[in-house]
Formats: structure tokens, C-alpha cells, sequence
């Protein structure tokens, strides 16, 4: 039985009465939950309500499989109180995300006490009035990152960016993470990060409470651990929604301990950064379309996002998309992707050269072999796999017997950028891992659903596929009065195709942006600046939505600052 100044120090029993506080002490009872546990399942009958003594937990509905957060409830918090008072099944489920003191308070002991001391219906209801306030305001909430528990010198680092991405106060708390590290006098007071050292003090037992504690005031709270095991590192990783590491050390020992999953990241500020928008969930990708000649557009598109500093922290990309998406997720600068793409003409025209032209004699399931455009590509993205990738890529190809996209993700990029390319009836599919390849267009020219699919919060899309008043619109421009040559016919086979499949396949797309390079034809390679430089036009135009949805939106203070 809680003793009457202990209950003095809850909020919600604050004002009350010491009469009133001896009475409700006399009937509760203490039970401790651990991270995890439910403790009220959705439409179970209601014997108790709950009063929160230290921990927090997350008030949650669940519809066809997925988890909506309706609050999240800390230190002074009930819950449990209207399925007693109206005898109705409990409308929600309530689960441990801080392990939790709870004070427990059954059916007949409440219905004894409201008629006994009116003043605690009076308590509840304040509390419910607040609660709703809030409610209306913010009804649903996504499951986020609140406490992450870090290891490495570069944590303050990692602090200050989410303080400067999210435009709120991030508290940096030291558990015995830090005790090598040395912050300049400045630190604190030049970021919106507080510090508080807390490695004397803090334990495997009083972490929680400590825990519950700041979370009532701080959005972010990142805990500073030591880089090996210990009690407290051991709690901490349990009580947080994620584990980093930063560095080069190992980190085999992190993954068998950390519950909730572990991050394990560089530590130089790109990456950091990129870390910082993770936690935050404003990670920016972008899709990037098929398209051919009229790919260069993407070019443009990825200049003017680099100029403007929008970060890309994944890219997925289908036939010409996956060209220049894996020359920039390999770290190629814009102007090494300008020197490949003019030179394009050069080295696959037929007027100009053969040299990357291995011709099948006769032909089989493609005019052209595709070996020496693999050998080209090697070279270009120094035969990187996708583990040696900048930025997390994903290139599309399609499987040309069964019609199944294929997602490659790992193993050697060039095979990869190969496959997505091979246009049916010029370029031999591509043979990996059993399957035979062909251009990824056939089956999603706009892979932007992927990026949603892979937990990217911010979705980028371009998109440089004609619609058919495009076509049209070019028709009337040419004029020309003669059929195309065989490959044209095969390239605009495709690209009617391509145009029909993004009506009802693309996915989710935050900001869409079209370069105007529809009266350009597929084999167009001699327009190439031109094309570029419709893809930055286009690109400029969308810089500002872009900047508002990584803009920083803090929101109202939880409460004073410590």
C-alpha cells in the first residue's frame, strides 16, 4: 500500500485532501509491469482502473492488423476508468513502452470511494477534460523514436541535428556513454540539446523512473551508453525504441541485446544527418522513372536537389532511372554523370561507333548481346555491390517468363543496371540467379511505392514518361511522314505501355516532378543538355514544396524544462 506523501507527489493527487489521500491509499495496490507487457486489452470487460506511478505507457487501437496510438500516458496518468464507472468493455488497448509502477484500483473500491468523497469524480473529471483537449488536437500518433539509446563519441553530434531538423529541445542524457568525451562550454547553449550527466546516479532499478520522468517534458531523449555491457546498458537498450551504434567498433554484441532492433551507422556527418532524419521520420527518397533518351531529365533533377542541399537518403529506379541513380548512389559527381551521358551517343550510336555494340548473329532473344554494355557499366560504378553504395538503392527489372517484378538489392550493382535496361527485342535479357531479365518499365516504370514500402517518409518522383497527349502534342510537331526504324517501333511499343501502368501502379508520391520532355523522342541521345536542363526547370518549380516538408515544425512544449 502506497504510503499518503507518496501519493502527494503524483499529480492527479495533488489537490486532494490528506482525509481523502488516506482513504484511497487504503485500497490500492502496487503492480509492475515490464516494456512489452499489455496490460488492458481492447474489449475485455473493465474490473480496475489504473493510476501510472512511474513508467509510461501507449493507449492503442488496433483495425485490420494495424496499430493506431491515440496517447501516450506518463507519471500521474489513469486509464482503465470509464469501462468501471459505465460497466462497458474496455475501448482500448493499453501496452508498457517505459516499465511501468502502476496503482491499481478496483471496481467496488472506486464505487465506495465516489460516494464517500465526491472530490476525487471531481478529479477524474478535470483530468478527462484535459485529456480530451488534447485529443481533438493531435488524434492519432505514429509510433516513433523517442528514446534511443546510442553508443560512440558522436552522439552530441547526432543530438544537435535532430535538435536543428526538428525545431525541438533534445535532451542528450549521459548514462556512462560519454565519460571520454569532452563538450565545450558553449555546446549546450549554442543547440536546442540539454545535457544532463546522470552515470553516478543512474541504475538498472532507477532508470525507469528517471526515464518517465523526462519523457514527460522532452520529445527526444537520447541516451549516451557505454560501449560494452553492463546493467544499465542492458536496461537502457530494453527501455529504448531503437539502439544506434556509432562507428567503426563491433557491434555483434549490440545486436544480441538490443530487443527493439539496432542501427549501426558511420560516423561522419552525412551519415549522421541521414541518422538524425531516421529517428526524426523525414528520410527523403526519390523514384526514378524509365524513359531512355528522356532519362537524362534526371540528371537535371538530381543538380538542382544538390544545389538546394535536399538530402536523398534512397533512391529507386527502373531502366534509365537505374542508370543514373546507381551513378549517384555510387558517389559519381554530377559532373562525371554529365560526361557519361554525352558520351552516350557516341559510344552506342550506330552512326558514330560500335564499339559497345556486341552484336548476337542472327539474332536470338535480342540484336545485341550485352556483355561489353555490362563490362561498361563495371567500370563506371568500379564494380561496386550494393553494400559499397553512398545511398540505399533499388533497381527494378522484370522477370520475362513468369512477369514478376524483380527487386535487386544486393550483389553487383552493374548486373543490376543490365537487367533493368534490357528493352525486349534489342538487348538480350539479362541471365542472374536463374531468372531471365528484361527492362524493368514492363512492370513499374515509377517505382515510388517501393520507397514507401522500404519506411521512406518524404517521396520524391520523377517521372519523365509521355502521357499520350504528349505523344500527340510531339506527332504534330515532327511531321516526319515516315514509319521509325524497327528499334523506335520497339521503344514506343514501350513506352505506350509504360504510360497505361503508371495510371494504376504507382505508388504514394509527396512531390511529383515532370520534366517537359515529351516532344523528345526515346533514341533522342543529341539533345542531351536540353533534356538536362528540362529536368532542372522542372525540379526548381518543386523546391519549395520539397523545403516546407523537411521544414522544422516543433510542437507546443510537453512541459518546463529541467
Amino acid at each position: 500500500m502506497p504510503a499518503k506523501h507518496n501519493l502527494r507527489n503524483i499529480p492527479f493527487f495533488s489537490e486532494l485532501t490528506d482525509e481523502v489521500l488516506d482513504a484511497i491509499a487504503q485500497r490500492l495496490q502496487r503492480e509492475h509491469y515490464h516494456k512489452g507487457a499489455s496490460i488492458v486489452q481492447e474489449d475485455d470487460p473493465g474490473d480496475c482502473m489504473y493510476i501510472i506511478e512511474t513508467g509510461q505507457v501507449k493507449v492503442v487501437t488496433e483495425k485490420g492488423g494495424q496499430e493506431k496510438i491515440h496517447a501516450y500516458l506518463g507519471p500521474g496518468n489513469f486509464f482503465g476508468e470509464m469501462s468501471v464507472l459505465l460497466g462497458e468493455k474496455r475501448s482500448a488497448s493499453v501496452r508498457v513502452v517505459l516499465d511501468v509502477e502502476l496503482l491499481v484500483l478496483r471496481k467496488d473500491d472506486l464505487t465506495d470511494l465516489l460516494k464517500q468523497h465526491p472530490l476525487i469524480a471531481l478529479t477524474i473529471t478535470r483530468e478527462l477534460s484535459r485529456r480530451l483537449g488534447r485529443t481533438l488536437q493531435t488524434p492519432i500518433q505514429s509510433e516513433e523514436f523517442n528514446i534511443v539509446a546510442c553508443i560512440g563519441a558522436a552522439t552530441p553530434r547526432l543530438a544537435r541535428y535532430l535538435a536543428e531538423l526538428t525545431g525541438e529541445p533534445v535532451l542528450l542524457f549521459d548514462i556512462g556513454g560519454l565519460a571520454n568525451v569532452t563538450l565545450e562550454s558553449t555546446w549546450a547553449r549554442d543547440t536546442r540539446v540539454d545535457f544532463l550527466r546522470g552515470a553516478d546516479s543512474i541504475n538498472a532499478e532507477n532508470l525507469p523512473g528517471r526515464l518517465s520522468q523526462v519523457v514527460e517534458r522532452y520529445y527526444w531523449v537520447l541516451l549516451a551508453i557505454a560501449p560494452y555491457e553492463t546493467p544499465v546498458t542492458i536496461k537502457a537498450m530494453e527501455l529504448a525504441d531503437i539502439t544506434i551504434h556509432l562507428g567503426s567498433a563491433d557491434d555483434s554484441w549490440v545486436r544480441n541485446l538490443a530487443p527493439k532492433g539496432h542501427w549501426h551507422a558511420a560516423d561522419n556527418d552525412i551519415v549522421l544527418r541521414r541518422m538524425a532524419r531516421k529517428i526524426a521520420k523525414k528520410l527523403v527518397g526519390i523514384a526514378l522513372s524509365s524513359g531512355n533518351a528522356r532519362g537524362f531529365a534526371h540528371i537535371g533533377v538530381f543538380k538542382v536537389l544538390q544545389d538546394n542541399g535536399i538530402p536523398i537518403d534512397m533512391i529507386a529506379g527502373t531502366s534509365a532511372g537505374a542508370v543514373f541513380g546507381s551513378l549517384y548512389a555510387a558517389g559519381r559527381s554530377i559532373e562525371d554523370i554529365l560526361y557519361f551521358a554525352v558520351n552516350i551517343q557516341r559510344q552506342f550510336n550506330f552512326l558514330t561507333g560500335f564499339r559497345y555494340w556486341d552484336f548476337r548473329i542472327p539474332p536470338r532473344s535480342g540484336i545485341i548481346k550485352g556483355d561489353m554494355v555490362l563490362k561498361y557499366f563495371q567500370e563506371w560504378l568500379a564494380n561496386k555491390s550494393f553494400d559499397d553504395l553512398d545511398i540505399p538503392l533499388y533497381i527494378i527489372a522484370a522477370d520475362v517468363i513468369s512477369g514478376e517484378e524483380v527487386v535487386f538489392d544486393r550483389g553487383p550493382v552493374a548486373d543490376a543496371v543490365r537487367s533493368s535496361m534490357s528493352v525486349i527485342g534489342v538487348l538480350e535479357p539479362a541471365y542472374v540467379a536463374g531468372r531471365h531479365l528484361i527492362d524493368g518499365g514492363a512492370v513499374n516504370p515509377v517505382p515510388s511505392q517501393l520507397l514507401a514500402d522500404k519506411g521512406i517518409d518524404i517521396i520524391l518522383a520523377s517521372s519523365v514518361i509521355p502521357s499520350l497527349d504528349d505523344r500527340l502534342n510531339r506527332r504534330e510537331l515532327k511531321r516526319e511522314g515516315r514509319a521509325p526504324n524497327v528499334i523506335g517501333i520497339v521503344m514506343g511499343a514501350m513506352e505506350i505501355m509504360e504510360s497505361e501502368i503508371i495510371k494504376t501502379r504507382m505508388g504514394p508520391v509527396d512531390v511529383l516532378i515532370n520534366p517537359d520532355v515529351g516532344r523528345y523522342g526515346t533514341l533522342e541521345y543529341d539533345k542531351v543538355h536540353e533534356i538536362i536542363q528540362r529536368g532542372e526547370e522542372a525540379a526548381q518549380r518543386k523546391i519549395p514544396f520539397i523545403k516546407q516538408l523537411l521544414a522544422p515544425r516543433p510542437r507546443p512544449p510537453l512541459a518546463a524544462r529541467t
